[in-house]
């Protein structure tokens, strides 16, 4: 492996394809994600061998240390972006609209569809925020715990800012949008995108999934 790219579609194109997985070169790949997340821009969903059974190999010892564990058993792994812009800086798209019927997805700039990083929705009086709505199935825990606000409180609470508040991602503080405004009534929640985020059609994507 020579590149970040170069990993990124090797562990990517086995988990299209499992005939391709070749263990060193999959450690390989995954030493060299860990060892440059600095230049990752967006999350690599990673499967250690061994099952559900875990894997002690020692070998495998700094993909762990470098990743986040996403199920029990430590084998479902997702290497994260090391050196994310914490500050938010608005995007050239300008304001966009969630409403209902139309969900806004956001995914990094030039990320493929398993790398969307949260999928906004109107449910009945509120919206929801359901993070890495296509990351492998096991990689998705928010699929049970999806985030929101009910759209009414959102509206009496929003005037109050200083500043649009904030949708930052996980630890690691990435931003992803602000909210601007909120008609409860109309069932509207408008949104600036962070300028390393882009708006996507979920349908002109292929997915990669485990």
């Amino acid at each position: 492996m020579e590149t970040v790219q170069d990993a990124i579609s090797y562990v990517r194109g086995v988990q299209t394809d499992r005939t391709q997985f070749d263990e060193e070169l999959y450690l390989a790949a995954c030493n060299l994600l860990v060892e440059q997340r600095a230049d990752l821009t967006q999350n690599v969903y990673v499967e250690l061998p061994g099952g559900r059974s875990g894997i002690t190999d020692p070998r495998w010892d700094a993909v762990r240390e470098g990743s986040e564990k996403r199920c029990s058993c430590g084998n479902e792994r997702v290497i994260r972006p090391g050196n994310l812009r914490t500050q938010f800086e608005p995007s050239d798209l300008g304001q966009l609209v969630v409403s209902e019927g139309n969900p806004i997805y956001l995914k990094p700039l030039g990320g493929d569809k398993s790398s969307t990083l949260v999928k906004l929705e109107i449910e009945g009086e509120g919206i929801a925020f359901l993070e890495d709505p296509f990351a492998p199935f096991v990689l998705t825990p928010s699929l049970f715990s999806v985030q929101g606000y009910v759209l009414a409180m959102l509206a009496e609470v929003l005037p109050k800012q200083t500043t649009p508040p904030p949708f930052q991602l996980g630890k690691t503080k990435q931003q992803i949008f602000t909210i601007n405004a909120v008609d409860a009534q109309a069932k509207t929640v408008t949104i600036t995108p962070d300028r390393a985020v882009e708006a996507f059609d979920p349908d002109s994507f292929a997915v990669h999934q485990h």
